[in-house]
C-alpha cells in the first residue's frame, strides 16, 4: 500500500512543513478519493490539490507512491494548484449551462428532497422519495463515502440510489454502533466532484428532517422490503 495514514513524511527543507498523510475517504480502482477537508499533495511538491486535476492524474500514472492525501489544515505553506481551480470552475460552468437550457422560472429544481422510511433490515435502511423527484434523482451521481448524518455525526453511508422505481429508493448501510431513528428524512444535492461530473448533481448527504417540513408525508412504516 503506497499510503500509510498517520506517518509523517519528510519533505524538502524549504519551509513547506512536514507532510502528514491520512487515509483517503474511499478508493475507486485503487485511486484515492478525497473526503471533506482532504486534499492531494506530493512528496516533493509545493502545491496542494483539492481536485483530481491533470497534474494529480499524471502523478498517479507515473509515480503513485509520491501522491499522498492530507488534511487541508496540514498543508503548511503549500499553495493551491491553479489547475484544480480551472477543473472545479469548468464543472460549475457546465452545471450552469445545463440549467440555462430550461425555462427561466422552472430550470432550478429543488436541492433538498423529502424522504420517508420504507424499510429497515439487517442494518440496511431504505428511504423512498416521491415520484415527482424521480427525474432529478436519475441525474444525481452517488459519490464514495456519502454520509447519513444525524446531529452532525455519521450514522451510515449511502450504498446506491435506485431511480428506476416510480418512487426512487435510497439504500443506506447503517453504522453498527448507530441506533436506528425513524421519522422523516431528506437528501441534499449539490454540484458533483470532478470524478462524477458526467451528471449535473451529486448526493451530498442524507439527514433527518424536521417534522413540520414534511407534514404531508405518510407516517413511516418500517417493514422488510421484498427482495
Amino acid at each position: 500500500m503506497y499510503l500509510k495514514g498517520g506517518d509523517a513524511v519528510r519533505t524538502d527543507a524549504k519551509g513547506l512543513g512536514a507532510l502528514k498523510p491520512v487515509e483517503p475517504a474511499a478508493r475507486r480502482e485503487g485511486k484515492p478519493l478525497l473526503g471533506e477537508g482532504q486534499v492531494y499533495v506530493m512528496k516533493n511538491g509545493k502545491e496542494y490539490h483539492p481536485a483530481w486535476c491533470h497534474v494529480v492524474a499524471d502523478k498517479w500514472s507515473n509515480g503513485p507512491r509520491g501522491l499522498l492525501v492530507t488534511l487541508l489544515a496540514d498543508v503548511g505553506t503549500r499553495t493551491k494548484c491553479r489547475e484544480c481551480d480551472r477543473s472545479l470552475r469548468s464543472v460549475t460552468e457546465a452545471f450552469a449551462k445545463e440549467h440555462d437550457k430550461g425555462p427561466g422560472p422552472t430550470r432550478q429544481p429543488e436541492t433538498v428532497i423529502p424522504l420517508r422510511v420504507v424499510g429497515f433490515s439487517h442494518g440496511v435502511l431504505f428511504l423512498a422519495a416521491g415520484p415527482k423527484y424521480q427525474h432529478l434523482l436519475k441525474q444525481a451521481a452517488v459519490e464514495p463515502a456519502t454520509p447519513l448524518l444525524v446531529d452532525g455525526l455519521r450514522h451510515g453511508m449511502l450504498l446506491r440510489v435506485d431511480a428506476s422505481r416510480q418512487e426512487p429508493l435510497l439504500v443506506i448501510q447503517m453504522d453498527p454502533r448507530a441506533k436506528f431513528r425513524s421519522g422523516a428524512y431528506q437528501v441534499r444535492l449539490r454540484l458533483p466532484l470532478q470524478r462524477s461530473a458526467t451528471k449535473p448533481y451529486a448526493v451530498d448527504s442524507i439527514e433527518p428532517a424536521a417534522r413540520a417540513r414534511h407534514a404531508a408525508l405518510h407516517p413511516p412504516a418500517v417493514d422488510d422490503l421484498e427482495s
